[in-house]
């Protein structure tokens, strides 16, 4: 029991970086997004199968 607040803050620590590690790039305009969204909807997903990388969990 009294290792509980350390295991705490070992685990909280642990999961700090991975929610930081999200590289999130803006698109410079509206044309840009929509030739993404284009993309990913003609573009198939390798491990899916029949699914567009769009649909894709992968």
């Amino acid at each position: 029991m009294r290792f509980l607040p350390g295991m705490l803050m070992l685990v909280l620590m642990m999961a700090a970086p991975a929610r930081a590690t999200t590289d999130v790039m803006p698109f410079r305009n509206e044309a840009q997004e929509q030739q993404f969204r284009q993309l990913t909807e003609q573009l198939r997903c390798p491990k899916c199968q029949n699914n567009s990388i769009a649909d894709s969990n992968a």
